[in-house]
């Protein structure tokens, strides 16, 4: 392969990760449009960001019988497909039932390449390669969050339809993805050779194993990820330090700071290679715990960059490792499981932090931080037993 073309390859592969969180996109609209439907529950509403999560669920456990079927780059360009024209629907629909529909849609499409996104890198690249392009993708993932929110901001100016059209940005994804990717439809090879390429795993194998362990990992990473989210604003307000508008700021530093860790994790793997995974718990679970004794503004954004750079040392070792232990032509398999994980993670933490109250008898802020970093140096803690996975062909 060429110089220029390993440059398309690896720009194509990430380029679809700017869309994964897109569905968060219109999240600012909820009040304009619940005034524009003033018949709609405000929980229906509030839906048309959480509904899309639904048919993610669906779609990724669905996006490896439908790459077989069609061939990866086919299925990651019909998704990306689907989700310019989900997402564009609402600038002209009058109907909230079929806004609603749009949106469920839109998540349809995320989920048929939501998956690839990591499992592509894994099809493509090993060793270290695969490592550092993992990181890569955690890069522009945050990176597609901190467009997504600029845009937004500016688009919602003009009126709750204008911001839906944020949705464009499939475009020059579809065209990126189009030019860089390589065709995978394969030639036609004698059976055996093609059950020696891509052995069958079942998913039921590769749940008895350490596959099951990273996605509980990846779950409980998401959970505690969410919490730092939600009560980053209560923090700072009950420490009597800083404004609401404060927290906003703190998690632009938390986006700012996983896209530099994403970045920087080829590198650092190189150095600790597995131990990378207990590092980034451990020294989350000290910035959160000390996070949440924080009485200024400055040390919070400091703590907020230092969990945001340990955090984002996780995802990329869990994703790539579990392609290694998946093994050739199971890797789509391997992150859908993981993905699963994720968004179960998400749907959980409400009713976790819930638990969690009763559990330490309070709701403020700062005790739950303390209690999740409890939580989070124990799993840290236990990661330091696991070897270092070996590809199943080995």
């Amino acid at each position: 392969m060429t110089r220029g073309a390993r440059w398309r390859l690896a720009s194509a592969l990430l380029s679809i990760s700017i869309l994964l969180t897109s569905a968060n996109a219109v999240a600012g609209t909820i009040p304009i449009m619940a005034e524009r439907f003033p018949s709609i529950p405000l929980s229906q509403i509030e839906s048309l960001t959480t509904i899309p999560s639904l048919s993610v669920l669906i779609f990724v456990v669905l996006s490896n019988p439908i790459a077989k079927r069609l061939g990866n780059k086919a299925t990651v360009l019909i998704g990306v497909f689907i989700v310019l024209i989900a997402g564009l629907i609402p600038t002209v629909a009058n109907s909230f039932w079929l806004i609603l529909g749009s949106r469920f849609l839109l998540g349809a499409g995320i989920g048929l390449f939501n998956a690839m996104a990591y499992s592509l890198i894994s099809y493509y690249y090993e060793g270290t390669q695969r490592q550092t392009m993992m990181g890569y993708e955690g890069s522009v993932n945050s990176l597609g969050n901190i467009l997504m929110f600029v845009f937004s901001s500016i688009l919602i100016g003009f009126g709750w339809r204008q911001v839906y059209l944020y949705y464009l940005i499939a475009i020059p994804v579809f065209i990126l993805f189009w030019w860089g990717a390589p065709s995978d439809r394969q030639e036609k090879q004698p059976q055996a050779d093609q059950e020696a390429a891509t052995p069958s795993v079942g998913l039921g194998e590769l749940l008895k194993g350490r596959l099951m362990i990273y996605a509980l990992l990846v779950l409980f990473s998401m959970m505690i990820a969410q919490t730092v989210i939600v009560k980053i604003s209560g923090l700072i307000l009950t420490g009597g330090y800083g404004k609401i508008a404060d927290g906003s700021i703190a998690l632009a530093f938390l986006g700012v700071a996983n896209m530099i860790g994403g970045t920087l994790y080829g590198q650092i793997f190189k150095l600790i290679h597995q131990l990378i995974l207990p590092v980034g718990l451990l020294i989350a679970a000290v910035a959160l715990f000390a996070l949440a004794r924080s009485q200024s503004l400055a040390l919070t954004y400091t703590l907020t960059v230092v969990a945001g750079l340990s955090t984002s040392l996780v995802g990329p070792y869990l994703f790539a490792s579990s392609a290694e232990i998946a093994g050739k032509g199971n890797e789509t398999l391997a992150s859908s499981i993981l993905i699963v994980g994720i968004n179960i993670g998400v749907f959980l933490t409400p009713y976790a932090l819930s638990g969690l109250s009763h559990l330490i008898g309070s709701d403020q802020p700062a005790p739950i931080l303390i209690a999740v970093s409890v939580v989070l140096a124990v799993i840290g803690a236990l990661t330091f037993f696991m070897k270092e996975p070996n590809q199943q062909s080995q």
